[in-house]
């Protein structure tokens, strides 16, 4: 993959972010996702800031921005920067190697139940792995812009998938930038359920309990008998044709509608 190949992709994503009500509104131009080049780990793709119109409904390729582990700017459009919050995407490809993608939004559920100070616990299946332990709560809400900061909300993060920012936003991260857009949106989705939830039966809300959440992920696909026997009929399905796959086909089609 090309370098332009990832500033497509991330153009993409951020797209995505803003298409799927994460990035809208009153919050359209809050948020960024960030990928690391697969040729060279120690930069990484991102929004920048100064763009004429900052949302992330109308960023391009061409808009974003290149820097390495230090959030120094190594690449850009003239007249643009990093983004105000780039340490949180250069830190935490510093603590965490294995991570490919960042994503930080101001999802509305999710900071609401920070500040309340109630967790978000299962009360759907999807994205369940997201909040089956709770998540941590980086205690801050001022912007994150220094070192400091930034590696103060990577500790926090630890080895978790997600962390909320108190009253700011939330973090995700993922082996892949797919990983990391979905699992922010499972947040968000089971943080409004939660909302729900408490506007219902209160803080102290029923869960989906542990045991029925490891019963759900012990399934496996196609290991009933019956989809065994259509497999060797018609061969096994490719089910590549994920949610994904139509939010980054839509985010495509978007841009190239611009051009």
């Amino acid at each position: 993959m090309s370098l332009d190949d990832v500033k497509r992709e991330v153009a993409l994503g951020n797209r995505i972010l803003a298409m799927v009500g994460l990035a809208s509104g009153i919050r359209a131009s809050m948020g960024h996702v960030s990928r690391r080049d697969p040729a060279d780990p120690n930069r990484f793709v991102v929004k920048g800031r100064g763009y004429a119109i900052d949302v992330l409904s109308r960023m391009r390729p061409e808009n974003m921005v290149v820097c390495d582990l230090d959030a120094e700017l190594l690449e850009g459009p003239p007249g643009i920067v990093q983004c105000n919050e780039v340490k949180i995407h250069s830190c935490a490809y510093k603590a965490r190697p294995e991570v490919q993608s960042v994503v930080h939004v101001h999802p509305p559920f999710s900071i609401m139940l920070s500040v309340l100070g109630i967790p978000v616990v299962p009360m759907v299946a999807e994205g369940m792995h997201i909040v089956r332990h709770p998540l941590p709560v980086y205690p801050h809400t001022a912007l994150i812009t220094s070192e400091e900061q930034g590696q103060k909300m990577t500790k926090y993060l630890g080895k978790a998938i997600a962390v909320q920012l108190l009253g700011h936003g939330a973090v995700t991260v993922g082996k892949t930038m797919e990983e990391a857009v979905m699992a922010m949106m499972h947040l968000e989705h089971q943080a409004q359920m939660n909302y729900y939830a408490c506007s219902i039966a209160g803080p102290d809300h029923a869960r989906i309990p542990e045991e029925l959440i490891e019963e759900f992920f012990q399934w496996k696909p196609l290991s009933e008998p019956h989809f065994q026997r259509a497999v060797a009929r018609v061969g096994r399905p490719d089910t590549g044709g994920s949610i994904w796959s139509d939010l980054m086909d839509k985010a495509a089609r978007d841009l190239a509608g611009e051009e």
